[in-house]
């Protein structure tokens, strides 16, 4: 009793008292105010990574990829507890972007080869594309000539923020040519050719932008066809190989 009665006479007659709680609680307001933000902040990363690679994802940590993976798919789609399935083939390239956007000139690129449909059903690709929403399937047919190849790069490989930190998407898709080559291995790990052609090279056209709110894969990364990918890289003959299988449950 006399604890408390020795404290409330000292807060009554010193008015600095005032100041000392008045800054005691400030501090405390801004402490809970900067655990809310960066509560809020931790929980939508969390949930854009979960979106970018799905629930699981069983891969190689070497670009050689691995082999059997169709029959190793069919095993998880018959499990009841595998809501979806989504093979990639995933690896780095050099990029030559020619006409419109930015002139990026010579570039490198993490190349990654999906179809759009599985991949959609595992991630979140269907809310991060900006021209075929609602037609994830289109992803890679250009709305000037669906019989050239498309490929969708992250937003920010492409387009540039402003001082608002907007980006200036043109409203009608433009007519942008990128060149992607790329060094194919073997299953060992050496390069599959030699001499003067030592990579495999492909052009193809500008069909959607990607935009996942996380830099790792809006920066430096290229959606491109399944198929596409596995013969620029070497995996397409012989065994076929890829790098990754993303998983639903």
């Amino acid at each position: 009793m006399y604890k408390i009665l020795l404290a409330t006479r000292y807060l009554l007659k010193k008015r600095v008292s005032h100041f000392s709680v008045v800054a005691v609680a400030l501090c405390v307001f801004v402490v809970f105010v900067v655990i809310t933000v960066l509560s809020g902040l931790t929980r939508e990363f969390k949930n854009n990574t979960h979106l970018l690679v799905g629930d699981c994802v069983v891969s190689s940590k070497s670009l050689v990829g691995f082999g059997y993976y169709e029959e190793f798919i069919d095993m998880l789609e018959s499990k009841d507890f595998v809501e979806a399935v989504s093979p990639v083939v995933r690896n780095y390239a050099l990029v030559e972007v020619v006409g419109g956007i930015n002139q990026r000139g010579n570039d490198t690129a993490e190349i990654m080869g999906i179809y759009p449909a599985e991949h959609s059903k595992v991630t979140g690709l269907s809310q991060w594309v900006h021209y075929n929403k609602g037609n994830i399937a289109n992803i890679f047919k250009p709305e000037y000539d669906e019989e050239l190849v498309g490929c969708a790069p992250g937003i920010d490989f492409l387009f540039e923020r402003d001082s608002k930190g907007n980006y200036n998407i043109a409203e009608e898709l433009p007519r942008v040519r990128i060149e992607i080559s790329s060094f194919p291995l073997t299953a060992k790990g050496a390069l599959a050719k030699a001499g003067a052609g030592v990579f495999n090279s492909k052009t193809f056209y500008y069909s959607d932008t990607i935009r996942s709110k996380l830099a790792m894969a809006d920066w430096k990364r290229i959606y491109l066809p399944f198929e596409e990918v596995q013969r620029l890289c070497g995996m397409a003959g012989g065994i076929k190989r890829i790098n990754a299988i993303h998983i639903k449950f």
